[in-house]
């Protein structure tokens, strides 16, 4: 390849890089005065789109939300959940009538929603204090989703659709910690657990329609009980975008991780293939997008080789280190490489100090 050949292959790589990380939609940011309103027939917590789920008299969970001024990812506000009984159990909750489900896209803050786009949903939530994470491969968190059919009955969440779910082992640090969801479940309802589904990218058999367009409704589920109650969890920036297509979806899923400044702790976590019990995974880093440096140019992070903790459906991982020099840099990009793969999934840590 002559040099001219080079330039121009690393430009394109660069412009379609920048064009991907611009394919981006706020589904909310909780910068309201109020929650918003999804039924103004219905009661409450059925009235408002994000609610504590459930509420008196079923009084499994028990507690209400909010949003607040007190804590904030980015801008002034954030969605606050005070659990007093239970665990939070924070619902998005698009049912606009008695006999209505939406589509999650319909009610997304920033316009126009592209289909067959968007393939991932990134949020961050602050824990309160004490909250453990299990190990061992397990998790504490679930994530559910509902998805329907493009012309399913609309009386139904599902309607020739399912209810999988996304499974993480989240911890207390006093940060932000930034949740990514990709159309990778770790479980389908009624599905045994040990089942490995794959990248379910068009899960209702439509081309043209996705697992975020075919979304509804979805819940973020907390198994792991706060020590002390009442207990407050912030949560921020719903945001749909376009990760790089060529990301190793079908290993590496479920991404989340922290930055801990006080420690200078880097904390990531994800999922990996049941069916590959044995399969070690590398960790690199670099302070700028792996897919444009390249895995070969990333650094070795520090004791970054990464075995499997668990067995079938106790598919965790997890990476953290303390030994990476951040310098003045504002952006850590971890990359994560199954040793039998040639491909890598990549999550960006901000380094707010």
């Amino acid at each position: 390849m002559n040099i001219t050949t080079r330039c121009t292959a690393i430009l394109l790589l660069l412009y379609s890089t920048c064009t991907l990380s611009n394919q981006s939609i706020i589904l909310d940011d909780f910068e309201q005065d109020n929650i918003r309103v999804i039924n103004n027939q219905a009661n409450y917590p059925q009235k408002i789109l994000w609610s504590q789920y459930d509420h008196p008299p079923k009084n499994h969970q028990l507690g209400y939300e909010s949003l607040s001024s007190e804590e904030a990812h980015t801008g002034n506000k954030s969605l606050k959940v005070t659990v007093q009984k239970g665990h939070v159990y924070l619902h998005f909750y698009p049912k606009s009538a008695s006999n209505v489900w939406d589509f999650l896209y319909q009610h997304t803050l920033t316009k126009p929603w592209k289909f067959n786009t968007y393939n991932r949903l990134k949020f961050w939530v602050k824990l309160p204090p004490g909250i453990k994470k299990v190990g061992r491969g397990n998790k504490n968190t679930t994530f559910g989703t509902y998805y329907r059919k493009r012309i399913g009955d609309k009386s139904s969440a599902e309607s020739g659709g399912n209810h999988p779910y996304h499974y993480y082992d989240l911890e207390s640090t006093g940060e932000w910690h930034q949740v990514i969801v990709d159309a990778h479940p770790n479980h389908i309802r009624g599905v045994t657990g040990s089942r490995e589904h794959g990248n379910m990218s068009h899960p209702t058999g439509e081309p043209d329609i996705n697992y975020f367009d075919s979304m509804t409704r979805f819940y973020f589920d907390m198994e792991g009980n706060a020590p002390n109650r009442p207990a407050d969890f912030y949560f921020d920036d719903f945001e749909f975008y376009t990760a790089n297509p060529n990301e190793n979806v079908e290993q590496v899923y479920s991404l989340h991780g922290v930055y801990v400044p006080k420690t200078n702790q880097v904390i990531v976590g994800w999922r990996r293939d049941k069916d590959q019990n044995k399969i070690k995974h590398e960790v690199r880093y670099a302070f700028s997008d792996i897919h444009v440096v390249g895995w070969d140019l990333a650094l070795k992070a520090p004791s970054g080789i990464v075995k499997p903790s668990g067995w079938g459906g106790h598919n965790g991982m997890e990476y953290r280190t303390s030994k990476i020099v951040m310098d003045k840099h504002q952006t850590l990009y971890l990359a994560i490489k199954p040793q039998n793969s040639n491909k890598f999934s990549q999550i960006e840590i901000p380094l707010n100090r």
